[in-house]
């Protein structure tokens, strides 16, 4: 099947607070793409309708890679622990390589960075994703001694490994890589879900405490890294200048979704005028039928209007 026929409608706020919008903008026009871990091909899928991608994608679930078959030019079934997993792609070279939510499944992530190294391009970049177990959430949890596994998200059943923005840094710097860029989605936490969590502690939620909640490796749901080879002249010293963003993607996000939400404040505002109108307008209606329904009353009361009644009743015993 042509590129031109796999190419799907499917697109993505860039800006959204989604991993999968930080990976694809990263990823060049044209770029021939590695992307392990492509489950069912919803990234893939991404890849071609924005970059016009080719992709050689790689799953442990069959029936996922099945899935993602419509989107790649050609999927392995492999798990990405096992030390020959890339051994079919000896010789291939590849602009970019995705490891989006991938790591953190694995026994062994540093063996598979390495082994990822010979199939990078010259300027070829590694995108990884990875869930942030120092976020706000988990810190409370341990607040009160409890790490307890979910069905999914930072704590899923399946995660075998956890990462720090530190412990991340040293494992990439561990098998040969340099940092070059740093951001992240985020879940930030209200104020008052905060202090009931440290209520429930004894702790005080002082300003300073809750300060420390908001800060940028508190606030990371899942870090994305871009990665390069090192280079023989290349020192650890380098990680330093891969200072953490200024979150500016959750920023602009943040600000979309406030727009939506006076958006949506303005939508109401306007339908509650409008119930307002018209519940002025039923209260007036109740008051005329009231009035005139009294009026109607008084002059059923009348002499005359009796009359008239007794002459209607008189007729009509005639006609029959």
């Amino acid at each position: 099947m042509k590129q031109q026929e796999k190419a799907a409608l499917a697109s993505i706020d860039l800006f959204a607070n989604h991993s999968h919008a930080q990976i694809i903008r990263r990823v060049p026009r044209y770029a021939r793409v590695l992307e392990l871990g492509c489950a069912g091909g919803e990234m893939s899928e991404l890849l071609i309708s924005m970059c016009q991608a080719s992709i050689i994608g790689y799953d442990k679930n069959p029936q996922l890679a099945w899935r993602a078959q419509r989107f790649c030019d050609y999927v392995f079934t492999e798990d990405l622990d096992d030390p020959h997993s890339l051994d079919a792609l000896e010789g291939e070279k590849f602009d970019v390589v995705t490891v989006v939510d991938v790591l953190e499944h694995l026994q062994h992530p540093k063996d598979l960075l390495e082994r990822i190294k010979p199939l990078l391009l010259d300027e070829g970049e590694v995108l990884i994703s990875v869930p942030n177990v120092a976020h706000a959430s988990v810190r409370l949890e341990l607040l009160g001694g409890q790490f307890a596994y979910e069905p999914s998200g930072i704590l899923d059943n399946t995660h075998l490994r956890f990462f720090t923005l530190d412990s991340l840094r040293t494992l990439v710097n561990q098998a040969g890589f340099t940092i070059t860029d740093i951001d992240c989605t985020w879940n930030d936490m209200a104020d008052s879900v905060i202090t009931e969590y440290l209520a429930k502690r004894d702790l005080e939620a002082t300003p300073q405490a809750l300060a420390k909640f908001h800060e940028p490796e508190a606030m990371a749901y899942q870090f994305i890294l871009t990665l390069r080879l090192s280079s023989p002249e290349q020192s650890d010293d380098l990680l330093d200048e891969a200072q953490f963003k200024p979150l500016l993607a959750s920023n602009l996000a943040w600000g979309r979704m406030q727009d939506q939400l006076q958006t949506q404040a303005q939508v109401i505002r306007g339908l509650e005028i409008q119930l307002e109108h018209c519940s002025t307008q039923l209260q007036q209606l109740t008051q005329d039928y009231q009035r005139t329904r009294a009026e109607l009353a008084e002059v059923h009361a009348t002499r005359s209007w009796q009359l008239v009644r007794r002459a209607a009743n008189l007729w009509r015993g005639t006609l029959n």
